[in-house]
Order: C-alpha cells, then sequence, then structure tokens
C-alpha cells in the first residue's frame, strides 16, 4: 500500500488517544516488516521516531502567530547539490557565472565590512581561503545556498534580508560549532529576488568543517526559521510551515529531476512514495489534523471565526486535500479584523495572541509541575514522576508552536543511556531481578542512589530531554553523598569521567542479562520439537547454569516425559491420518477363498480370516 489516501482513511476512523502512527497502520502494522515479529516492532518503533522528527519541524498548528499554515509566503532556502568549488578554477567560474561576467557585483562577508570584491578582493579570498590548485582538488571547499523572495517584495529590504540572514547563519558563530567566510551575489533577474551564498567550508574559529544536517543545529529547518525572523524585522512576513502541515502529501522533486525535466523539455515528476513514506506523509497529516482540532477547541468560545478556521484546515487536510492559499490569506485576514475589532468586545485580541496565550499557559503548568515534582523527597519515586511528566511533555510538543526545551522531550535519547531491560518480554523480565541488585551495587560505589538509578533504567528508553534530567540527578546525588561522607569535592572533568564509568559497569550489567536470556530463548526453542511453538516465557528465573543439581535432574525428566508425550501424539496424529487416507482409497473386490479360508492375496505364514456373520 504506497498511496496515502487509504491510510488518511484508517488514521480518521481512529480514536484521538491512539497515536497517529498507530492509528495509520491499525491493526495489522507488522505488514510492513514480513517476517519475525521483533523485526515488525523495530519497524514500527524506526516509524515513531521518525514520526517524532517529522511533526517537531514544525510545532503545531499555529505557524504563522496561531492561524493554520500557508496564510502567508513560504520561507525559501536552498543548498545546490554539487554546487561547490574544490580549486581555484571552479572558484573563479563560479564567481564569474554569479557575477554574470562582472556585470553584477559580489559582496564579501561582513567581517571585511561587505566590500565590494575586484580583482584585488578576489586574490585576498584565494588566498584565506587556502583553495587547491587546478585539478588538485577532490571535496568541495564551498557550499552554494540560495535564499529567495516572494515577487512583490521590495528590492532593497529583499537585498538586506539576506546579507543579515547570512550574517546569522554563517557569520555569527552560534551555528555550525564555528564561524564561517562568504560572499553574495544579489540577483533580481527573475520573478523572485534572490541571494546565491557561497560559504567557505572551513570555519575560521575552531577549524571545524561546515555540514547542514537534520542532526545538527544546523539544517534546512533552523535556516527557514531564521529566515522568518530576520525578514520579520525588514518588513517582509514569510513562514516556515512543512509541506504536509499545509496538506501537501506528495513527495518533493528532487534537484536532479529538475535538471532532467529541463534538459527533455518536460515537466518535472515526483518520485512515488514507498511504503514507509506514504506512512510517514499519512501520520504527520493526521497528527496536524488533531492539532488544528485542538487550536479549535481552544478558540470557540472567544474566537469562533478562527475557531471555524482551524476546524476547516483539520477536515481538509485529514481528508488529504491541501489547503488552498488564496482561501487562507482571505480567511486569516478576515477573521484577523473581524476578532481585532469586534463591535461588542473591543478589548478582543487577535486570534494568534489568544492561541499565544493559551500556550504560554502551557509552559507556565509544565514549570510548576516541575517544580512540585522537585519537591519529592523519595528519589526513586521522584525518577518515576519525571518519566510521566516527560511523556505528558512530548505529547504537547506538537500543539506548541515555540517549544523550546521541550522540544528534547520529543526527541530520541541517541547516547544508548538508560536502558534496562524489556519489561514486554518476559524472558528479559526473568533476568530483572538479578540484574537491577548488580546495578544497585554499582551505583552505591559511586555514590549515587540505588532506588533512582535502577528507576531510571525501568521502562523504555528516555527522551533526550528525560536522559538531561536524569544526568543531571545523577550528578546531584553523587555530590551530596560525597559531602555527606566529607569527601573533597570533584572538579567537573573527574565527575563526568565517574559518571560515564559507572554508565559503562551498568550497560555491561544489562547488556549482558539481555544477551543470556536471548541465549536461554534460543537453546530452549532448538531443543524443543519442530511441532511444538517456541516458548514464550521462561519457566524459572534462575538461570539454567545457576541451578542445583536436584533441579536440573528435575527438569531433564520433564523434559523426557515431554518428548514422549510428544511422540505418542504424533504417533496417533499419522495413525488418523493413515486411517482418512484409507477411507479415502477405492475398495478392491474380494479374493477368492480357498477351503481353509485363506485368500488367494495372503501369503503361506497368514492366520486365516475370520468369516463375517451375515446379518
Amino acid at each position: 500500500m504506497n498511496t496515502v489516501a487509504p491510510l488518511l482513511a484508517r488514521g480518521r476512523k481512529a480514536k484521538p488517544e491512539v497515536s497517529a502512527v498507530d492509528a495509520v497502520m491499525g491493526k495489522d502494522w507488522a505488514i510492513i516488516s514480513p517476517g519475525r515479529a521483533r523485526k515488525a516492532q523495530e519497524a514500527r518503533l524506526g516509524l515513531k521516531i521518525a514520526h517524532a522528527r517529522d511533526v517537531a519541524r514544525f510545532g503545531g498548528g499555529g505557524g504563522g502567530g496561531g492561524l493554520v499554515p500557508g496564510g502567508k509566503p513560504q520561507a525559501v532556502v536552498k543548498m545546490i547539490r554539487q554546487g561547490g568549488a574544490s580549486d581555484l578554477r571552479g572558484l573563479r567560474a563560479q564567481m564569474d557565472y554569479l557575477s554574470r561576467n562582472r556585470a553584477e557585483p559580489l559582496e564579501r562577508s561582513e567581517r571585511y565590512m561587505g566590500l565590494e570584491i575586484d580583482d584585488e578582493q578576489t586574490r585576498a579570498m584565494e588566498r584565506s581561503w587556502q583553495m587547491p590548485r587546478d585539478g588538485e582538488g577532490r571535496a568541495d571547499r564551498t557550499s552554494h545556498f540560495i535564499v529567495s523572495f516572494p515577487q512583490d517584495t521590495d528590492r532593497d529590504a529583499a537585498h538586506r534580508t539576506g546579507r543579515d540572514w547570512t550574517e546569522r547563519m554563517f557569520g555569527s558563530g552560534d551555528f555550525g560549532g564555528d564561524s564561517f567566510d562568504y560572499y553574495t551575489a544579489f540577483h533580481t533577474d527573475r520573478e523572485h529576488p534572490h541571494m546565491h551564498v557561497v560559504v567557505y567550508r572551513r570555519g575560521l574559529d575552531h577549524g571545524a568543517w561546515l555540514k547542514v544536517s537534520q542532526r545538527s543545529d544546523l539544517n534546512y529547518d533552523r535556516m527557514r526559521e531564521e529566515l522568518v525572523r530576520v525578514a520579520a524585522r525588514r518588513g517582509i512576513e514569510l513562514e516556515a510551515s512543512t509541506r504536509l502541515s499545509r496538506g501537501r502529501h506528495d513527495r518533493p522533486v528532487p534537484d536532479a529531476e529538475y535538471r532532467r525535466a529541463v534538459k527533455e523539455r518536460r515537466l518535472p515528476e515526483a518520485p512515488a512514495h514507498t511504503r514507509e513514506t506514504a506512512i510517514r506523509a499519512a501520520a504527520a497529516m493526521i497528527h496536524y489534523a488533531r492539532v488544528f482540532a485542538a487550536d479549535a477547541r481552544k478558540l470557540e468560545r472567544e474566537a469562533p471565526e478562527g475557531a471555524a478556521l482551524h476546524r476547516k484546515a483539520s477536515d481538509d487536510i485529514a481528508q488529504g486535500r491541501e489547503l488552498a492559499q488564496a482561501a487562507r490569506r482571505e480567511t486569516s485576514v478576515r477573521t484577523e479584523s473581524r476578532v481585532s475589532k469586534p463591535e461588542s468586545k473591543p478589548e478582543a485580541r487577535p486570534v494568534p495572541s489568544r492561541v499565544d496565550a493559551k500556550r504560554a499557559e502551557v509552559m507556565k503548568n509544565f514549570a510548576q509541575l516541575d517544580s512540585r515534582v522537585d519537591e519529592i523527597e523519595d528519589r526513586a519515586v521522584r525518577m518515576r514522576f519525571l518519566r510521566q511528566v516527560a511523556a505528558i511533555k512530548a505529547q504537547a510538543v506538537p500543539d506548541l508552536r515555540k517549544p523550546g526545551e521541550l522540544r528534547a522531550f520529543a526527541e530520541p535519547n541517541e547516547s544508548g543511556r538508560y536502558r534496562g531491560l524489556d519489561a514486554s518480554d518476559l524472558w528479559h523480565a526473568a533476568e530483572r531481578a538479578q540484574a537491577d541488585e548488580r546495578v544497585r551495587e554499582v551505583a552505591r560505589r559511586y555514590g549515587v542512589d540505588a532506588g533512582a538509578t535502577v528507576e531510571r533504567h525501568t521502562g523504555p528508553a528516555p527522551s533526550r530531554g528525560l536522559a538531561r534530567q536524569f544526568l543531571a540527578a545523577e550528578f546531584e546525588e553523587r555530590q551530596q553523598s560525597r559531602a555527606a561522607r566529607k569527601e573533597a569535592r570533584e572538579t567537573p572533568d573527574e565527575e563526568q569521567a565517574a559518571i560515564a564509568r559507572m554508565h559503562g559497569e551498568i550497560g555491561a550489567v544489562y547488556r549482558a542479562s539481555r544477551e543470556r536470556a536471548d541465549a536461554r530463548r534460543v537453546r530452549l526453542d532448538a531443543a524443543r520439537p519442530a511441532s511444538v511453538a517456541p516458548a514464550t516465557q521462561p519457566r524459572d528465573v534462575e538461570a539454567e547454569e545457576d541451578l542445583p543439581e536436584r533441579v536440573r535432574a528435575r527438569r531433564a525428566r520433564d523434559t523426557a516425559r515431554m518428548q514422549r508425550a510428544e511422540d505418542i501424539w504424533q504417533k496417533r496424529k499419522d495413525g488418523h491420518r493413515q486411517a482418512m487416507e484409507r477411507d479415502r482409497t477405492p475398495e478392491r473386490p474380494p479374493a477368492k477363498r480357498d477351503d481353509r479360508g485363506r485368500g488367494e492375496d495372503d501369503g503361506p505364514n497368514d492366520p486365516p480370516r475370520r468369516r463375517r456373520r451375515r446379518r
């Protein structure tokens, strides 16, 4: 099933408390990974993680300040694949192309006060960038970006916005772990004014290499969000919403397809959905439909027209319809004007302010909840409540346009820490008591609360935000323990090294327990006959090698007894099958018999057959 419409239809029927991925997949989600159920479960977990990243890219229904997305033009930032230069010849050719053979000015970075690039500045830039000689470069030393603006944008405002955005993203040092040199070219020869940005990929302060990735703070979503902020200061209204939040469930057209279409003089075609991309698209759209419906309920009393707008957007996206931009703009303007200037309520605020106020109230409630959890004296109970609050925060993140630090509670923890035993796996649960006791001993050695440590490793893997809270709690517990023993205070490096060693030992304990449980499962499954279903739960909590001799002997007798019972059952099954086959076989004509009652087909040593009585 590679289309989105059937998945959306299934998702609309699900209850609101069911997650968007489960709502879309339904009960037969295991079909995404045929074969073993474990592989299907891993595939489902991967889809959930990918879905969390998809919806985290756009924080909720109010992308344009509380309104549904699409009310304003989209912020467009694009990186040209294979558009960089690897040597001097490539850099000069790129500069000639962007300057239209020196007909358009090129400007250096703000570090060099935006000087127009002439022959002298070109030579200075080539020396500072240390470009390889012609033909000696392998990897690209520069990256090429394009920032585009709407058609009716003031040219001077677009130029200033492009320069401000470039300095913010690459020259400030706030993104990518370093500051980078660059030059820009502003073009107005097309309908949309746009700025070309060529960035030298080697950092100026720390020597880090420029890398655009969703895993770092330098990614397309952050670039578009920063462009919205910078453009607003210049009077340019933009928004940074995703395609799925606007109801566009077709896949984007790659740059290579655009180039092929231009070369072949045809329209570009979007790639078809795969099974995974269709599931992700449908799950994200169901998520956004629920968010818009939740915003409608918040605005029902104070702004009924705004609520109607959100309900309409929720219904359109759930049905797989794209939100029409013209209708969105007209309805958004009409809603803002009527709500901001009502006849009976002159003090009423526009729809964006109301939604933002509701979300600010949610953030305040979370702050109060965190303070109450910190007051709990029992550390293990406190960790349990932290996990519950973190789950609530993860559910609230999609409803917040600017979740801030709460966004970390919707992102997976990639460090691998705090992974205990799977409680849903009965074989792992059988090893839990012994593993938890060993973990308590490790925690005591490092001066960390034993009960809280076990609680932190109980349950599913925590999010990045919850893992951060767990780590802070461990540092606090170690400091208090050392202070109670009147030991010298450690340096931050010593504390981090000690906690890292503790996590290494705890991870080894749980890893060994998982391997032992999996080995026992495999060993018992291999010992069972093929006709018997694999074991789903352990017979005893203790490991086989730790049992006394009499218990192992009793288990051996039980296993032999089960094997004999299985053999008897198999023989009866075979006999029953043979009897059914005889019944289906046509009856042969009776054989002639001699005086002794023996048939012609009987052997000389066969006993005589008894004659049947005639009724």
